[in-house]
């Protein structure tokens, strides 16, 4: 059972530029078990399962990683290439002058640079002269590649800031689980910014690990390595546990070994706050049960601290839209047919 889910919002924007008939993407939606009258909806919900399969759907689909949304399609291939050639750097430093030098090689309607600004580096994405992108680019450029430089140094590369040129999207929330800081939306520049000492970081990875790596991919892009050493991650555990105790803030703060407030600025830190990742753990883990499990609605809010069924209806609709009867019945057959199509 997965313990995540994320807005519809990352998926509407990624089948918005396909240029795939709607029949046909809405096939490759109901295949991953979502249904294609959830599309529009502001508070729809999926798995990282259903989105990375249906990346790996569309991008086949389509023969273009970049689905649609760059101002020429990037070919099958093109992302191993550039894989391959970084993990062959000797340090970051060199791994991310490589992946600026090979993607400036293409006419996909933006350029990169790595940017020093004091202690500080910005790996910058600008959009050409007259030319919009969408923010489905931004969002997915800079998450990938940044993950993707962790994995290659076995490290936890924290960002400093994520800076977005475009104004923050309804969905914005859900941010601090793509790069886990602080982000800016309506700035100069999309960047994400680094303490430049990460520069020496050496590559790490053998041919043989990327080989794997990439016969994950893209499902293997959802994760960053020790990123379960963030409080973030540290608080959804504990909760978790706790269920259906939930501690109060400084209890939390306590269990961590720190003060309130520095726990508070660390969160901040991450771009998120408690009361944030409390409701958030709390939803993932009834759509969890909800989608897997047989339980009915009364247990289930028993065992997310609810004090009666009622205020747990009426916090799920809250947050998805449909009361937890109607999320079941929705999702039921679909997830059965994300179950079939992932062993595929």
């Amino acid at each position: 059972m997965e313990n995540r889910t994320i807005s519809i919002a990352f998926i509407r924007n990624m089948v918005s530029g396909c240029g795939l008939p709607r029949r046909h993407y809405n096939e490759l939606l109901e295949r991953a078990g979502i249904d294609p009258k959830s599309i529009n909806s502001p508070r729809a919900r999926v798995t990282p399962t259903q989105l990375s399969q249906l990346n790996k759907w569309i991008t086949d689909a389509t023969g273009d990683e970049g689905m649609g949304h760059y101002r020429q399609p990037q070919k099958h291939g093109t992302f191993h290439a550039l894989a391959y050639y970084q993990q062959s750097a000797g340090d970051l430093k060199q791994a991310i002058e490589r992946n600026v030098s090979f993607y400036n090689l293409f006419d996909f309607g933006f350029s990169l640079a790595l940017v020093r600004s004091g202690d500080y580096m910005s790996y910058r994405l600008q959009a050409d002269l007259g030319l919009t992108l969408t923010d489905w680019v931004y969002e997915q450029h800079l998450m990938i590649n940044h993950r993707f430089l962790c994995w290659l140094t076995g490290s936890t590369i924290p960002l400093h800031r994520v800076n977005l040129n475009y104004p923050a999207p309804a969905h914005s929330g859900e941010y601090h689980y793509l790069f886990f800081s602080d982000t800016r939306f309506g700035q100069d520049h999309s960047e994400i910014v680094f303490h430049q000492q990460y520069l020496s970081l050496p590559i790490i990875r053998s041919t043989a690990e990327l080989d794997d790596y990439l016969s994950r991919v893209p499902s293997e892009f959802l994760h960053i390595p020790n990123q379960g050493s963030s409080y973030t991650e540290k608080i959804r555990r504990i909760i978790r546990k706790s269920l259906p105790e939930i501690p109060c803030y400084e209890d939390m703060a306590e269990s961590l070994g720190l003060t309130p407030q520095t726990l508070r600025r660390r969160l901040r830190q991450e771009g998120c706050d408690y009361r944030l990742i409390k409701n958030e753990l709390i939803r993932d883990t009834a759509i969890g049960y909800l989608l897997h499990d047989n339980r009915e609605i009364k247990t289930i809010s028993y065992q997310l601290g609810f004090s009666e069924p009622s205020a747990f209806i009426r916090s799920f609709k809250k947050w998805t839209g449909v009361t937890p009867h109607q999320y079941r019945d929705n999702h039921s057959l679909g997830a059965d047919s994300l179950e079939s199509g992932a062993k595929a």
